[in-house]
């Protein structure tokens, strides 16, 4: 049994144009993500969640398995998958990112076999359900990124929003990428 409060999840903003890999305002994100989860790690942290949406979950994971492959830190990483087959009508690139982890994951919760409506929810509320943290990245007040920090904050889960964090380092640039930040629909 794993204990809930030895596990943090991850939550953020979901767009398509969210691949933020090759740019200035990804290395800060990326910074301050590897930050927050090494701090988590330093608190007692050991397994990490990972919704598997593309942008924000899958660097999440990726982060997390890098950081895993290169310490003697003992973490794991559990992928919650919404439905089977959420990521077909993914770009190839992000379609092999969400394959690559899902091969590394320790563990994979799927909780569909196929779409259903409100597979998204169910997802988000069984990473809060399943934690004691949230790190995310919440810049807007409203979509499946926001919903899911209320959920958290409802439960009384620690809450870490590196919007703030990323902001601080560079408002100019956050500001002209708010845009490319913002949630699509799925």
């Amino acid at each position: 049994m794993i204990d809930k409060h030895k596990c943090c999840c991850f939550s953020g903003h979901r767009s398509a144009h969210f691949d933020m890999d090759d740019s200035y305002l990804g290395d800060i994100m990326r910074d301050v993500l590897k930050s927050a989860i090494t701090d988590a790690i330093s608190a007692g942290f050991t397994t990490f969640y990972s919704g598997m949406a593309m942008g924000f979950d899958i660097i999440a994971a990726e982060m997390v398995m890098g950081i895993k492959h290169d310490t003697t830190a003992e973490i794991s990483l559990i992928s919650i998958v919404p439905f089977a087959g959420q990521e077909k009508k993914w770009s190839k690139k992000w379609r092999s990112r969400h394959d690559n982890i899902l091969r590394m994951a320790d563990s994979i919760v799927v909780l569909n076999s196929g779409y259903i409506r409100g597979s998204y929810h169910e997802r988000n509320r069984y990473l809060v359900d399943s934690s004691a943290r949230l790190i995310g990245l919440l810049g807007h007040k409203e979509g499946g990124t926001k919903h899911t920090f209320d959920y958290a904050e409802k439960l009384g889960v620690e809450i870490i929003n590196l919007w703030a964090d990323i902001e601080a380092r560079d408002p100019l640039r956050l500001d002209s990428g708010r845009a490319k930040l913002a949630p699509t629909s799925r």
